[in-house]
């Protein structure tokens, strides 16, 4: 490596050390010549943190106060220390998660300023930012919330509690063996109650001023413990998830009607009359059925295989009947003897999902695609093994697997990633592309799309035509660069098309945490995409590379999220693409 550009990226990578001490060390001389041979003039060796903030925690119970003492029980807390904790949500927001004193404090905990603001960072990535709104301020305001969502705000609230590890509130917590010591901990270091310092004001007995409550929440504490000491896990109802089969309604045709045993197999809690299916079940009759039978909180709505004519109206219908205080499951359709046969019904169901927060999607198109004829019994039904996939793919849309919500843009995106992207920073031949990615690149420049560069005989390494042909494939944005521009054109047409900034400024490096796959960067003469956390890729980014000596095929990338060659990372999101707010907030830590 020459010295001058040794220097400036030791320079650089020292930088981001101090802005990010997240990042452990200056690479090694090896890494930093391997890197500049390859081209990479900025480094950062995990790529930048997944942001994926996708409902996953699933909970139990029939109440609030039961869904939060099941959570912190199954997280290792003992009953005193549970009891503790609920002692304080009782006073501080009277167990109404989207309580609010005012403009400055807000939820089951009422956090404030920096703490409020990475909440609320959380909330708009999971699609819940409208519940944050004046209107659910008040006591009672939980009723407004549909069962669904209501679930799904409490869980970001209760795993970012977990999150929040300074000050070891964790760790002393659970040296107490009282309620009432276990609230004044957690009241201490939790709610950071007393004048801005950290002691511990242990409960044996308590003695100083009574501040913020502190007798209540001792006294609330204690109740809890009596209510429900010595039960472990409070049992007395499960109306919030339905990860066994419990709480769970399948409406479906002949391909849920042959799969009965597999699902019943892998929904262990569910009840055969949980389960509705009839060969030849058209939607319309679906909707009826619906209608007709007692529905549970989940609803998994397995049609579509014998109406592929549907509408959004249609399956506005069908979400309508079955309601929007549930959960809903559509499942994606496919027939491998006419693999686009129900295209126009899976982008009606990935739009349904990705515009609603309590919308699911199973992607059966995905799922059996990829195992291909060896899981088929007919090209449209599966057997024995495609039967035992189908109930496992909707297993994973109940339980809030990643492409079911959130990490994925959509499944498409998901599969097109790792179709036309090496899996990891690829070696030579750097060239070599992915089959998947050539035959895209020849499709679109036949069609007069743009593709970007040539590098050493190979077309389309390039990151622009990389990019756009990942952003239109994908359904992002279909006219995405109809200008067919490089990397510089880019940047315009996204600005020209009201795509929004995510940086607070084009100086500020983004908060990482509001990035969500389909989002595109651009530094000077360079973009790229995240991708999210997809399993088996290595990277939650991905890029290409154009140039003699740089040129790359589409791979995992190694660039930072916040700092690039010449300046601040640009982060931009098509906002008819997202559901959620984009609003950058201060993520300055401060006391609540």
């Amino acid at each position: 490596m020459k010295p001058a550009l040794k220097a400036l990226l030791i320079s650089f990578v020292a930088s981001i050390l101090i802005l990010n001490p997240a990042f452990a060390a200056i690479p090694s001389e090896d890494v930093l010549d391997y890197y500049d041979q390859n081209g990479v003039y900025y480094y950062n060796e995990v790529g930048g943190e997944d942001a994926c903030n996708s409902v996953s925690t699933i909970l139990s119970g029939d109440s609030i106060e039961e869904k939060i003492w099941n959570y912190f029980i199954k997280k290792g807390f003992n009953d005193a220390q549970t009891a503790g904790i609920l002692g304080n949500a009782m006073v501080e927001s009277s167990l109404e998660p989207t309580r609010a004193s005012n403009d400055t404090f807000w939820g089951l905990f009422q956090w404030g300023y920096g703490r409020k603001d990475k909440l609320f960072t959380k909330l708009r990535n999971a699609g819940l930012s409208q519940y944050t709104s004046s209107e659910y301020w008040g006591i009672g305001a939980s009723k407004k919330i549909a069962a669904a969502d209501l679930d799904r705000v409490l869980a970001v609230e209760l795993d970012h509690a977990t999150s929040e590890t300074d000050r070891n509130w964790q760790t002393e917590i659970k040296k107490q063996s009282t309620p009432e010591a276990a609230a004044e901990v957690f009241l201490t270091l939790f709610e950071r109650a007393v004048n801005g310092k950290s002691e511990i004001l242990y409960y044996e007995p308590f003695v100083g001023q009574l501040y913020q409550g502190a007798k209540k929440r001792r006294d609330y504490a204690r109740e809890f413990y009596k209510k429900y000491s010595g039960k472990g896990i409070a049992a007395s109802g499960t109306s919030g998830g339905a990860e066994n089969g419990h709480n769970l309604t399948i409406i479906g045709d002949s391909i849920t009607f042959f799969s009965n045993a597999s699902i019943r197999s892998q929904f262990s809690d569910l009840d055969s009359s949980d389960i509705n299916a009839k060969s030849g079940r058209q939607w319309h009759e679906g909707v009826k059925v619906a209608k007709e039978i007692k529905l549970h909180d989940t609803v998994i709505f397995a049609l579509g295989t014998n109406s592929e004519d549907l509408t959004e109206k249609k399956v506005s219908e069908a979400i309508s009947t079955i309601g929007a205080q549930r959960r809903i499951v559509l499942v994606t359709n496919y027939d491998m003897n006419n693999p686009h046969r129900f295209d126009s019904n899976n982008e009606i169901f990935r739009n349904f999902a990705k515009k609603h927060s309590n919308i699911y999607l199973a992607d059966w198109k995905t799922a059996i695609s990829e195992k291909g004829w060896d899981y088929m019994a007919d090209g449209f039904h599966p057997n024995a093994k495609g039967q035992k996939l189908f109930a496992e793919t909707l297993y994973k849309a109940v339980n809030g697997s990643l492409d079911a919500k959130g990490c994925s843009v959509n499944s498409e995106f998901t599969a097109l990633v790792k179709a036309y992207a090496w899996p990891d920073f690829h070696k030579a031949p750097y060239t070599n592309r992915m089959p998947e990615y050539a035959n895209a690149v020849s499709k679109s420049s036949a069609e007069g799309r743009y593709v970007g560069g040539w590098a050493r005989g190979v077309q389309g390494i390039d990151c622009g035509g990389f990019v756009t042909i990942l952003v239109q494939n994908s359904g992002i944005a279909k006219n995405y660069n109809d200008g067919k521009g490089g990397t510089w054109a880019q940047e315009r047409w996204v600005k020209n098309h009201s795509w929004i900034l995510l940086n607070k400024n084009s100086d500020t490096p983004v908060d990482t945490s509001i990035l969500q796959p389909g989002d595109v960067a651009f530094t000077n003469g360079h973009t790229f995409i995240y991708v999210g956390e997809i399993e088996g890729f290595n990277s939650v980014i991905a890029f290409a590379s154009w140039g003699e000596d740089t040129a790359r095929a589409p791979m995992a990338g190694k660039e930072d999220l916040l700092h690039g060659k010449g300046g601040t990372v640009r982060w931009y999101r098509n906002p008819m693409y997202s559901t959620n707010s984009t609003t950058t907030y201060s993520t300055n830590e401060r006391n609540n």
